[in-house]
């Protein structure tokens, strides 16, 4: 009798009630097939508006975990990722709360990591948000601007010359886009990658962690990749997250994903730092400020934040090019 295979799904939730309806109703009403079990496990994250509660009553399938602090993205996927390697998963599916799940699309998920063995971590592309339901063609704004950027480098609006991430073609999937990440909101990752690279860096707490992730997997040989035929609904930016919150986050995460990248070397790095820190002090970076003290502060704040975790830093640039040489798994905390 062939092994069955058992897909854990995780929502992690941080006072994102009004979405868990939708989207635990379409993740639950998944087809798959006689060979799969699919767990869904929702990560409460220290959330004030007893959406897990409405959980508990509406989903008696879906297993709750309640954090007692907010752990960030990183840190609540970090639990449910535990819990379902502990299950014995074969796959882990990161699902955001503002999301409707195709039917078909788990299945499909799992067909294509069952015919491609070398993709580590795949995902679908994201269509705008029906206020209905209704299905859609429209691509939201992350999915168009994955599709703008191809297969270069994360950084490459910065004009640095850094080459694609992608692997040659030989042994790849058909309609498949080697995107520099598949974003956390709708990433599907066989559980061997996470034991051989580890979790999610909880440094990050929010943003550019699922970059990391997916760094980490080519670096041992696994291709990661966007399925072109596949799609989820995702509300994204300006569904679940406040705007300071993404700014400050994305701005000093900038700097912590590039500090412990061992493929960049360090006149790269401070000729890129100079660049990005000129234009965060001017409120012009990734997440632009309102106002120019605004940007004064943020940028300051971030900067003593990086002083603060110089030495994780260090110790992490130095497992990370381990891990490129040698595979050797890093340490999560």
């Amino acid at each position: 009798m062939d092994r069955r295979t058992r897909v854990v799904a995780i929502t992690v939730t941080t006072n994102d009630g009004r979405w868990l309806d939708d989207c635990l109703a379409t993740l639950t009403a998944s087809r798959i097939d006689e060979r799969t079990d699919l767990d869904v496990i929702l990560v409460d994250n220290a959330s004030v508006d007893r959406g897990a509660d409405l959980v508990e009553s509406r989903f008696p399938k879906v297993q709750v975990i309640r954090s007692p602090s907010n752990d960030g993205f990183a840190g609540a996927n970090n639990r449910g990722m535990r819990e379902a390697l502990a299950r014995g998963a074969d796959y882990v599916f990161l699902v955001n709360p503002d999301t409707r799940t195709p039917p078909d699309l788990v299945a499909r998920l799992v067909d294509f990591m069952r015919a491609w063995p070398s993709y580590g971590i795949i995902g679908p592309l994201q269509y705008v948000y029906t206020a209905d339901g209704s299905p859609t063609e429209e691509l939201n704004i992350w999915s168009r601007n994955a599709l703008d950027a191809g297969e270069s480098h994360i950084f490459a609006a910065d004009r640095l010359g850094r080459p694609s991430p992608a692997v040659p073609p030989e042994g790849r999937a058909p309609r498949t886009l080697e995107h520099a990440y598949v974003q956390g909101s709708a990433l599907f990752c066989r559980t061997v990658v996470l034991r051989q690279v580890g979790l999610f860096d909880p440094a990050y707490h929010t943003y550019y962690e699922e970059s990391d992730l997916c760094r980490r997997a080519r670096w041992v040989g696994w291709r990661v990749a966007l399925l072109l035929d596949l799609g989820i609904q995702h509300v994204g930016e300006g569904g679940t997250h406040a705007s300071l919150y993404r700014r400050r986050h994305m701005l000093r995460n900038k700097y912590y994903f590039l500090f412990t990248d061992p493929e960049w070397g360090w006149y790269l790095i401070g000729r890129l730092v100079a660049r990005w820190f000129r234009a965060d002090l001017a409120g012009r970076g990734a997440a632009p400020a309102e106002t120019r003290a605004g940007a004064l502060s943020d940028t300051a704040r971030g900067a003593l934040w990086l002083v603060a975790r110089s030495f994780r830093m260090v110790r992490r640039r130095r497992a990370h090019a381990a891990l490129r040489i040698r595979g050797v798994r890093p340490v999560d905390r």
